[in-house]
Parts: structure tokens; sequence; C-alpha cells
């Protein structure tokens, strides 16, 4: 039996902040990142052809690509440059979120989900 008496679903837009707003907590407390990546996986193919379906794309890009990143700074960091790339890293986690975070409020889609920014 279903909580939601319109007999409907999750809205998509709330499916983009539930899952940004992981990601953000994931920030805190690290395993909220991979609770919203799964949840951008289960749900990308159902948001699909919404405005939101680019946002699940845009997450999971972010997860690995940051995860990727953070990888190649832990292994430099014993050449000492290592700590430039966590950081750097780090800013652009940070902005990815807010910017999926921002579009997802706003109504919007993420503009290219493929992009870098």
């Amino acid at each position: 039996m279903s909580d939601q008496a319109s007999g409907e679903g999750t809205a998509p837009q709330t499916w983009a902040i539930i899952v940004w707003g992981l990601f953000l907590g994931g920030a805190v407390t690290g395993i909220s990142g991979i609770a919203g990546l799964i949840i951008a996986y289960i749900k990308r193919d159902d948001l699909a052809n919404t405005p939101y379906g680019s946002h699940m794309t845009y997450a999971i890009r972010t997860f690995w690509l940051g995860l990727a990143a953070c990888v190649i700074g832990i292994a430099l960091a014993f050449a000492g440059i290592g700590f430039i790339i966590l950081l750097a890293t780090a800013i652009w986690i940070l902005y990815r979120m807010i910017r999926g975070l921002v579009c997802a409020l706003d109504g919007r889609p993420i503009p290219d989900p493929k992009s870098w920014f």
C-alpha cells in the first residue's frame, strides 16, 4: 500500500533534489554520497524523458570523475603536487553539487550533463 493519496510516485524534481542532497551530505559523512549514486543509477532510466534525467547523468559523472581525480591526487601526494589536485578536485565537486542542486530547485535540466563544468 502506498503512502501517497494520489497514487502517483515521487515527483522527478524530488528525486533530483534527494540525489544532490545526499551528495552534499556525502561531503560531511562520506557514505551518503554512495546512496545518492545508487539512487541516480536506479532513477536514470525513469527520469530520462524529463528535465531531471540530465541530473542523474551529471551526478553519476560527478561521482566517478571526482573519485578518479581523488585517487590520482592521493597517489601524487607523495610527490607534493597531489594536495593541489585534491584541493582543486574538492572545489570542482562542490561546484557541480551546488550547480546541480540549484538547477533542480529551479526546475531546470543540466544544460550539458557530460561536460566537465
